[in-house]
Protein backbone atom coordinates (compact mmCIF):
# COMPACT_ATOMS: atom_id res chain seq x y z
CA UNK A 1 0.00 0.00 0.00
CA UNK A 2 1.57 3.70 -1.21
CA UNK A 3 0.51 6.69 0.44
CA UNK A 4 -0.28 9.52 -1.79
CA UNK A 5 2.07 12.48 -1.66
CA UNK A 6 -0.56 14.90 0.07
CA UNK A 7 -1.08 11.61 3.07
CA UNK A 8 2.44 11.68 3.14
CA UNK A 9 1.89 15.13 3.86
CA UNK A 10 -0.40 14.86 6.05
CA UNK A 11 0.98 11.90 7.80
CA UNK A 12 4.83 14.21 8.45
CA UNK A 13 3.08 17.63 9.26
CA UNK A 14 1.54 15.75 12.28
CA UNK A 15 4.47 13.61 13.29
CA UNK A 16 6.37 17.05 13.16
CA UNK A 17 3.49 19.26 14.76
CA UNK A 18 1.24 17.99 17.14
CA UNK A 19 1.71 14.28 16.99
CA UNK A 20 -0.21 11.70 16.36
CA UNK A 21 -2.70 8.55 17.93
CA UNK A 22 -1.38 5.05 17.99
CA UNK A 23 -4.31 2.98 18.80
CA UNK A 24 -3.94 -1.17 19.34
CA UNK A 25 -5.89 -3.88 20.10
CA UNK A 26 -9.34 -5.37 20.46
CA UNK A 27 -10.28 -7.15 23.32
CA UNK A 28 -7.91 -5.22 25.38
CA UNK A 29 -8.09 -1.86 23.32
CA UNK A 30 -5.13 1.04 23.99
CA UNK A 31 -4.57 4.56 22.52
CA UNK A 32 -1.24 6.34 23.50
CA UNK A 33 -0.16 9.32 21.30
CA UNK A 34 3.40 9.51 19.80
CA UNK A 35 5.83 12.54 18.49
CA UNK A 36 8.38 10.12 16.85
CA UNK A 37 8.52 7.59 14.13
CA UNK A 38 9.42 7.19 10.75
CA UNK A 39 7.47 6.07 6.77
CA UNK A 40 9.94 4.87 4.79
CA UNK A 41 10.20 1.19 2.14
CA UNK A 42 11.84 -1.40 3.80
CA UNK A 43 11.96 -5.42 2.10
CA UNK A 44 9.33 -3.35 -0.89
CA UNK A 45 6.89 -2.48 1.41
CA UNK A 46 5.40 0.99 2.52
CA UNK A 47 6.30 0.68 6.55
CA UNK A 48 5.89 2.76 9.20
CA UNK A 49 8.33 2.51 12.24
CA UNK A 50 6.90 3.02 15.61
CA UNK A 51 8.98 3.02 18.85
CA UNK A 52 7.03 2.32 21.77
CA UNK A 53 8.51 1.96 25.56
CA UNK A 54 8.78 -1.16 27.15
CA UNK A 55 6.57 -0.46 30.23
CA UNK A 56 3.83 0.91 28.26
CA UNK A 57 0.42 -1.11 27.59
CA UNK A 58 0.45 -0.42 24.13
CA UNK A 59 4.06 -2.42 24.09
CA UNK A 60 1.79 -5.63 25.95
CA UNK A 61 -0.70 -5.24 23.50
CA UNK A 62 1.26 -4.71 20.11
CA UNK A 63 3.38 -7.68 21.17
CA UNK A 64 0.32 -9.97 21.65
CA UNK A 65 -1.81 -8.87 18.27
CA UNK A 66 1.19 -8.04 16.07
CA UNK A 67 -0.60 -4.65 14.58
CA UNK A 68 -1.61 -0.99 15.15
CA UNK A 69 -3.18 1.88 13.48
CA UNK A 70 -2.03 5.45 13.18
CA UNK A 71 -4.73 8.07 13.58
CA UNK A 72 -3.37 11.33 12.02
CA UNK A 73 -5.67 14.09 13.28
CA UNK A 74 -6.18 16.65 10.32
CA UNK A 75 -7.99 19.22 12.95
CA UNK A 76 -6.45 20.57 16.34
CA UNK A 77 -6.49 17.74 18.59
CA UNK A 78 -3.28 19.20 20.57
CA UNK A 79 -5.34 19.33 24.02
CA UNK A 80 -6.16 15.30 23.55
CA UNK A 81 -2.27 14.43 22.78
CA UNK A 82 -1.45 16.72 25.34
CA UNK A 83 -3.34 14.60 27.77
CA UNK A 84 -2.84 11.21 26.15
CA UNK A 85 0.45 11.40 26.81
CA UNK A 86 -0.37 11.93 30.69
CA UNK A 87 -3.16 8.68 30.93
CA UNK A 88 -2.21 5.28 31.74
CA UNK A 89 -4.00 2.73 30.06
CA UNK A 90 -3.44 0.40 32.56
CA UNK A 91 -5.41 2.68 34.59
CA UNK A 92 -8.28 4.34 32.28
CA UNK A 93 -9.97 3.69 29.18
CA UNK A 94 -8.29 6.66 27.32
CA UNK A 95 -11.06 6.74 24.61
CA UNK A 96 -13.33 7.47 27.09
CA UNK A 97 -11.56 9.74 29.24
CA UNK A 98 -10.49 11.61 26.64
CA UNK A 99 -14.28 11.50 25.24
CA UNK A 100 -13.02 10.00 21.77
CA UNK A 101 -15.26 7.58 19.03
CA UNK A 102 -13.54 4.44 18.30
CA UNK A 103 -13.93 2.76 14.97
CA UNK A 104 -13.56 -0.66 13.62
CA UNK A 105 -10.45 -0.62 11.68
CA UNK A 106 -10.53 -2.52 8.53
CA UNK A 107 -8.38 -4.90 8.34
CA UNK A 108 -6.44 -5.41 11.66
CA UNK A 109 -8.14 -6.32 15.52
CA UNK A 110 -8.05 -2.68 16.42
CA UNK A 111 -10.16 0.75 16.80
CA UNK A 112 -9.32 4.24 15.11
CA UNK A 113 -10.16 7.34 15.88
CA UNK A 114 -13.55 9.00 14.77
CA UNK A 115 -12.23 12.35 15.09
CA UNK A 116 -8.94 11.81 12.67
CA UNK A 117 -9.29 12.72 9.47
CA UNK A 118 -6.15 10.14 7.79
CA UNK A 119 -5.78 6.69 9.18
CA UNK A 120 -3.12 4.08 8.45
CA UNK A 121 -3.81 0.21 9.51
CA UNK A 122 -0.45 -1.44 10.28
CA UNK A 123 0.82 -5.18 10.26
CA UNK A 124 3.72 -5.84 12.41
CA UNK A 125 6.48 -7.20 9.93
CA UNK A 126 9.49 -7.31 12.07
CA UNK A 127 10.66 -5.50 15.58
CA UNK A 128 13.62 -5.01 17.47
CA UNK A 129 15.01 -3.00 20.71
CA UNK A 130 18.49 -1.30 21.53
CA UNK A 131 18.96 -4.14 23.45
CA UNK A 132 20.13 -6.14 20.19
CA UNK A 133 22.07 -3.85 18.70
CA UNK A 134 24.53 -0.92 18.69
CA UNK A 135 23.09 2.37 20.41
CA UNK A 136 25.32 5.73 21.02
CA UNK A 137 26.64 6.24 24.25
CA UNK A 138 24.94 9.73 24.50
CA UNK A 139 21.90 8.59 23.08
CA UNK A 140 21.77 6.26 25.70
CA UNK A 141 22.86 8.27 28.47
CA UNK A 142 20.37 10.17 27.47
CA UNK A 143 17.28 8.42 26.25
CA UNK A 144 17.98 5.47 28.61
CA UNK A 145 19.32 6.23 31.93
CA UNK A 146 15.89 4.38 33.16
CA UNK A 147 16.53 1.22 30.99
CA UNK A 148 13.03 1.50 29.91
CA UNK A 149 13.90 0.59 25.86
CA UNK A 150 11.61 1.39 22.84
CA UNK A 151 10.95 -0.99 20.93
CA UNK A 152 10.77 -0.10 17.22
CA UNK A 153 7.65 -1.98 15.15
CA UNK A 154 8.07 -1.67 11.83
CA UNK A 155 4.38 -1.86 10.86
CA UNK A 156 3.85 -2.94 7.16
CA UNK A 157 0.68 -0.16 5.77
CA UNK A 158 -2.03 -2.61 4.89
CA UNK A 159 -4.60 0.31 4.49
CA UNK A 160 -4.48 3.78 4.60
CA UNK A 161 -7.49 6.16 4.13
CA UNK A 162 -9.57 9.34 4.65
CA UNK A 163 -11.79 8.50 7.48
CA UNK A 164 -14.98 10.56 6.99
Amino acid sequence: MQLSREQRKVLLGALNGSGLFISCGKETPNLMSTHWGALGTFWNRQVFVLPVREGKLSHEVIDKVKSFAVSVPTADMRNEIARCDHLSGYSVNKFEELHLHPRRARHIPAYVLGECGLILECKVIFAATPECGFVDAALKADMYAGKDFHTMYFGEIVDCYENR
